[in-house]
Order: C-alpha cells, then sequence, then structure tokens
C-alpha cells in the first residue's frame, strides 16, 4: 500500500460517523446500560470481556456467565449529531438520563463511569 492510499483510508476513518448515545444490555428483565461513542465497538469489547470472565460490573458478569444465551444487547437511545470530532459528552449525559427516567430499574453498566 502506496502513501497516498494509506491517507486517502485515514481520511475515511477520521470521516466517519460511528452511532453515539445509550447501549443496553438485558438479561431475564435486567437492564444495563450506558453512554457510548461508538457502539459497534463497544458491543465487540463487552462480548469479549463478558466471555472472557472479566467484565468490572461483578452482578453484570455473574448474569452473563449463569445465561449467555440470554443476553441481548441494543442501542437504547441514538445520539442525532453532525461532526464527529466535536465532543459530545454534554449530549450523551442528557440522553443517558433521559433514558434513566424511562428505565428506572436499569443498572450502570460499568461501575463508576455512565
Amino acid at each position: 500500500m502506496d502513501k497516498e492510499q494509506r491517507k486517502a483510508l485515514r481520511e475515511q476513518y477520521e470521516r466517519r460517523k460511528p452511532d453515539m448515545g445509550v447501549v443496553c444490555w438485558e438479561n431475564g428483565g435486567r437492564r444495563w446500560i450506558a453512554t457510548s461513542k461508538d457502539a459497534a465497538a463497544d458491543y465487540n469489547s463487552s462480548l469479549f470481556q463478558l466471555k472472557l470472565g472479566s467484565w468490572p460490573n461483578r452482578e453484570m458478569q455473574a448474569a452473563f456467565t449463569k445465561d449467555p444465551e440470554g443476553f441481548r444487547w441494543s442501542l437504547l437511545k441514538k445520539l442525532d449529531y453532525e461532526e464527529p470530532g466535536e465532543d459530545h459528552g454534554e449530549d450523551l449525559e442528557l440522553l443517558y438520563m433521559m433514558c434513566m427516567e424511562e428505565y428506572p430499574e436499569a443498572r450502570q453498566m460499568r461501575p463508576g463511569r455512565k
């Protein structure tokens, strides 16, 4: 691959617009939610950690270990945004709070952060 191809691929990657929003894992009526700046990457990462048995939320890890086939992942609320390079932290926080109001039984997916 030459320099021009690498440059074009890098520019394409930097312009991509990943799905952002609030992601959710559900199992047996329990729901764990978190904000995400890249939902697809978060799904892959969390599933890998859950399968490995190293997820930081012990309650969620125990539920996954007991019934991995019963877990369902979703992008609960998607953030509509224009510029991928901007900081969307406040918008994601607001979306998270809206989800917590809509699903009061939901728990934090990642202890210590949303």
